[in-house]
């Protein structure tokens, strides 16, 4: 199953999608759906070969994903639906905030996205990451917090860990970011005091989305700022979700025609 509940709420005002980052699943969202606000509901990707569909052929491109879960998510746009994505799962919610509001005329009531700078159109190739072993990426993944560390200890999960980035790689290695019209919805940016892998020009750019209803979050952490305790995230997220500062008719168009 593509999309994943664990708690029904079916007077919420708002749905949020949450999306995953290279390598994770919709797990890492799981402990949020009884932290946030009740009047929001969630919903996680799971990603087709990640976590309990382990075994499923990947999906290899970025818009081969973005098809897949804006077809499976059209249903929820029916309501107001904010996206979040966390690193690679924050531009696959650009580019199926994109399809959403091309089928629908209406942007989502919100692009939410953590841990990456915005993506900036380019004529030159993307970087072949596939190509690097997995003794370059294993450091790097601890270092960043991406594995569990249970994970590392454990030679079988291990490999289920590294299959799933792995494939995820082949996704971003083929990603070229296109030039399109802004979502001109509301945009909200988190990200780590220490992430290494962010600058402040690059979450910046995020702007282009919506000039006009643009924040900028840094909290204490990391990459995966929020994967040991999400308290501070989820409090913020609460707070930019509310009625009151954000406009969620704005996800309420027409019938999606998927």
């Amino acid at each position: 199953m593509l999309l994943q509940r664990w708690l029904p709420r079916p007077s919420a005002r708002l749905r949020l999608l949450c999306l995953p980052p290279a390598g994770g699943s919709a797990s890492l969202y799981r402990s949020w759906a009884t932290r946030l606000p009740a009047d929001v509901e969630l919903y996680a990707v799971e990603p087709p070969g990640h976590g309990s569909r382990y075994g499923e052929p990947h999906a290899t491109s970025m818009a081969e994903l973005a098809g897949q879960v804006a077809t499976a998510a059209a249903p929820l746009a029916r309501r107001p639906l904010a996206l979040f994505g966390h690193s690679m799962g924050a531009l696959l919610a650009l580019e199926v905030g994109r399809l959403l509001r091309d089928a629908t005329g209406q942007p989502p009531s919100a692009l939410l996205v953590a841990s990456i700078d915005a993506p900036e159109p380019s004529d030159a190739d993307p970087p072949d990451l596939t190509s690097l072993p997995d003794s370059h990426w294993r450091p790097r993944m601890i270092e960043l917090g991406a594995l569990d560390p249970r994970t590392t200890d454990d030679p079988a999960l291990m490999e289920m860990a590294m299959a799933m980035f792995r494939a995820d790689l082949v996704v971003m290695s083929g990603y070229r970011p296109t030039r399109a019209e802004p979502l001109r919805c509301p945009v909200r940016v988190y990200a780590g005091t220490t992430d290494p892998t962010v600058s402040e020009r690059g979450l910046a750019r995020w702007r282009r989305e919506c000039p006009t209803d643009f924040q900028l979050s840094r909290l204490p952490g990391g990459h995966m700022f929020f994967r040991d305790d999400p308290t501070l995230l989820l409090a913020r997220l609460g707070s930019d979700l509310d009625a009151g500062r954000l406009p969620v008719e704005l996800g309420a168009g027409r019938p999606v025609p998927y």
